[in-house]
C-alpha cells in the first residue's frame, strides 16, 4: 500500500503490516497498535539515517510487521562495514529505548501497563530483528560478513531460505497451539508472520542475481574511478556452468577465472565481465570452457 512521499522518500507499508494492526485494533488493543506503528517507523528512521550518513541517497521505505526495507539508489548489500552497521542501526535504538524505559520504571518515574509494552515491544522488536536469516536484519549482517567468503547470491539465497524455514516453522507451531488452546491474539500473529517469512524469503531469492548484477555495474564503474581494485583468482573445470561462478562472485573483489580440466592443466583465464556476458548471452547453464 502507497502512502505518499516525505521528503523525496516514497513510503508503502506492506499488507501484512495492516492486518497486524487490524488484528490489534479489533481486539481492543488500539494504543497497542499505535506503539507498534510508531516504534517499527522510528526502528526503519534509523535504518534511513545509518545510510544517509554513509552518503546513500534512500528512494523508498517499505514497512514489514517487524521491520521493513530501506531502497538505496546506491548498493550498500553485501559490504561489510556498510551493510552490517545499517542493520544493527535499527535494534540498537529499540535496545536503547528499552534501557531508557526501564531506568524510568527502576526509578519509578513511569508505571503501568503501557510501560510494560513499550519495553517489551522494543525487547521483542530488537530481539526477532537480529535472528540471522533474511529480510531481518541478523540476516543482512551474516551475509555482510560472509558473502566476501562463499559469494552473494548463494549466501543471500541461503539466508532467504532459513527464513522460509522459519516460517513454516512458526506456522506448524501456531497451528498445534491453536488446535490445543483456540484462537488467540499470538496465534494469529504468528500465522501472518509466517506467511510473511514465505513471501519475503521468495522475493529475496527472486532479487539476489539481479542484485548482483547492480554490484558488479557499480564495481566496474569503482575500478574506473579509482584506477584499482582487490581482486582474486577462481579456478573451475571447463565444463562448470557460468551461474556456478557467478555465485561465487563477490561485491567488494574483482575476481579472474582459470580454467582447468584432467589432462591439460591450467589453461585459458577469463574476466567477472567476460563470464558475465558470457552469461547473459548463452544462458546460465553454459560450460564456461565454450565461451
Amino acid at each position: 500500500m502507497q502512502l505518499g512521499k516525505i521528503a523525496g522518500i516514497s513510503l508503502r507499508v506492506h499488507p501484512a503490516f495492516l492486518v497486524v494492526l487490524g488484528i490489534y485494533a479489533g481486539l481492543g488493543l488500539g494504543a497497542q497498535a499505535i506503539l507498534v506503528f510508531t516504534l517499527v517507523m522510528g526502528h526503519e528512521l534509523v535504518h534511513l539515517l545509518a545510510a544517509k550518513a554513509y552518503g546513500f541517497k534512500v528512494s523508498g521505505l517499505e514497512i514489514f510487521p517487524l521491520g521493513g526495507v530501506a531502497y538505496c539508489d546506491g548498493l550498500f548489500e553485501g559490504r561489510k562495514v556498510e551493510e552490517s552497521l545499517m542493520a544493527l542501526a535499527g535494534p540498537l535504538f529499540n535496545v536503547v529505548l528499552l534501557f531508557l524505559a526501564e531506568g524510568l520504571r527502576w526509578q519509578g518515574f513511569w508505571n503501568g501497563s503501557f510501560s510494560e509494552d513499550f519495553v517489551r515491544y522494543n525487547f521483542w522488536l530488537a530481539a526477532f530483528n537480529l535472528i540471522p536469516v533474511l529480510p531481518l536484519d541478523g540476516g543482512r549482517v551474516v551475509r555482510a560478513l560472509f558473502s566476501g567468503v562463499f559469494g552473494f547470491v548463494r549466501v543471500t539465497k541461503g539466508l532467504a531460505w532459513a527464513g522460509r524455514w522459519l516460517g513454516i516453522a512458526l506456522i506448524v507451531f501456531a497451528l498445534t497451539t491453536w488446535l490445543k488452546n483456540g484462537l488467540q491474539e499470538g496465534t494469529l500473529f504468528l500465522i501472518i508472520l509466517a506467511g510473511f517469512f514465505w513471501l519475503a524469503g521468495g522475493k529475496e531469492i527472486a532479487s539476489a542475481r539481479v542484485t548482483f548484477l547492480r554490484q558488479l555495474t557499480q564495481k566496474k564503474e569503482e575500478l574506473m574511478r579509482k584506477g584499482l581494485m582487490p581482486s582474486h583468482w577462481l579456478t573451475v573445470h571447463r565444463e562448470t556452468p557460468v551461474i556456478r561462478i557467478v555465485e561465487e562472485l563477490t561485491a567488494d573483489r574483482y575476481t579472474f577465472i582459470a580454467l582447468t580440466d584432467d589432462l591439460d592443466g591450467l589453461g585459458q583465464t577469463f574476466s567477472e565481465t567476460q563470464v558475465l556476458d558470457g552469461m547473459m548471452r548463452e544462458g546460465i547453464s553454459y560450460p564456461v570452457g565454450k565461451l
